[in-house]
């Protein structure tokens, strides 16, 4: 296979209308009495100053209308109404007991518990502010008699009027009461209004502290006193790119020009060591556990999470994540095992129209289909081995919020000399090295 081939990057740009700003006029139209039903048409787009108020005031109009839609009073059904009760606790230790559970939010939230007789379901901080924020809980606060209720001391009571004897809450006091850190919370009702299924990660206990390695300490060089991150020795003192400037026309000669190692990696790289001592402890962990939408989801015994995310706030800080925060990260992500696929039900066959991306990819497959066995091989190849490249392996999320703007980026270990966790390449080409690293 040629250097050519390794070159080749297909990209394919997409538009969708959708991701144009929505023009709140619009429910104007649809709250009039007029029974057209033609779709409306989109505004113009007109951004250089005419010298007219035309332009503030279709402005200043959509404002209004959105402020409108906004203002108007939410209904629900009173048989979809769900109730919950804020019991507050020592630190993180409160909750929301919820005893009449209704509604499809409880196959991936909250925890079944039993508390004085009562079958009821318990919600954490930031699940509770999820569903009350979106309009899908009411919250109230619990007293001593609701306690008294609840560990059975009130026998002659089958039925606690919540509605009547407690006080009912506003997202105003509930966002003071919980104290969930906001851009936590932020990043949560961001996926979970995405469809995505997001758990509390629990950070396994640390190992115990180990004995400085005296053997490391006397093989030492002098060089090692000098922090890698200051930049300085960061390739050895014979390296060519120290003595002589090239120019790049692909990414083959960029990865040539960098190899530092040819030899083959025989195992998964070992854990990184533990911070030397008088290090500070990173306030940075695993935050969630994130699995894509998938409709059998057990919250008893999830599977392995898809992704697994550490939340930053930028506001408070804007230094960027250290090489040992990094390799702490790195350390407490789940090990990979073999993942079980659940069985998926068979769906039923949709007689709706097929989208762009069904299109396209069913253009795809008939053209790969139509191509050699040896040429669907080798793309199959190339598209797999690039995917490694370019994802890598142990990848961990960081959501960074910075005042109520979310960004995610994933930092992962590179695999430059050889290829691990796949065994694909290998049945295609075993008699071949999975590298991008060449020798002379």
């Amino acid at each position: 296979m040629c250097d050519e081939e390794d070159d080749k990057i297909q990209t394919e740009q997409t538009y969708d209308i959708e991701d144009e700003v929505q023009d709140w006029k619009f429910l104007q139209t649809t709250s009039s009495k007029s029974t057209s039903s033609a779709i409306p048409k989109r505004g113009e787009k007109e951004f250089e100053p005419d010298g007219t108020t035309v332009q503030t005031s279709a402005l200043d109009e959509s404002q209004r209308a959105m402020f409108g839609a906004l203002s108007n009073s939410r209904g629900h059904h009173v048989k979809n109404k769900l109730l919950g009760v804020w019991i507050p606790g020592d630190g993180d230790s409160g909750y929301c007991l919820i005893t009449a559970v209704r509604g499809n939010y409880f196959r991936d939230l909250g925890k079944a518990m039993s508390i004085g007789g009562v079958n009821a379901m318990t919600l954490n901080s930031l699940e509770t502010t999820y569903l009350a924020e979106r309009g899908s809980l009411i919250v109230y606060l619990a007293n001593d008699e609701y306690r008294d209720w609840i560990h059975g001391e009130k026998d002659n009571e089958k039925d606690f009027d919540v509605e009547t004897r407690l006080v009912a809450l506003d997202l105003e006091c509930l966002y003071c009461l919980l104290d969930v850190p906001l851009a936590k919370y932020q990043v949560y009702a961001y996926l979970k209004r995405l469809g995505y299924v997001l758990q509390d990660h629990t950070s396994p206990p640390p190992p115990p502290p180990t004995q400085p390695d005296q053997e490391r300490k006397n093989t030492t060089g002098l060089f090692s006193m000098w922090p890698r991150q200051w930049g300085i020795l960061a390739y050895p003192i014979h390296h060519t790119l120290h003595f002589q400037t090239r120019h790049y026309f692909n990414y083959t000669e960029v990865y040539k020009s960098i190899r530092l190692n040819t030899s083959p990696i025989p195992a998964p790289p070992p854990p990184p060591p533990p911070p030397p001592p008088g290090t500070p402890p990173s306030d940075l962990h695993i935050t969630f556990n994130v699995w894509k939408p998938m409709q059998n989801f057990s919250k008893k015994s999830p599977p392995p999470p898809d992704f697994q995310l550490c939340v930053v706030d930028a506001s408070k800080s804007t230094q960027f994540l250290t090489l040992p925060q990094i390799q702490r990260l790195h350390g407490e992500l789940t090990p990979k095992t073999s993942k079980v696929v659940p069985k998926l039900t068979a769906k039923k066959e949709s007689r709706k129209m097929e989208s762009k991306r069904e299109i396209r990819a069913k253009k795809y497959a008939e053209r790969q289909a139509s191509l050699d066995v040896s040429v669907q091989l080798r793309n199959e190849y190339l598209r797999t081995r690039d995917e490694l490249f370019k994802n890598g392996v142990d990848p961990v999320v960081i959501a960074v919020a910075n005042n109520g703007i979310l960004n995610f980026l994933t930092l992962s270990r590179g695999q430059f000399n050889d290829i691990l966790y796949n065994e694909r390449l290998g049945e295609i080409y075993p008699d071949r090295l999975h590298s991008i690293i060449y020798t002379n």
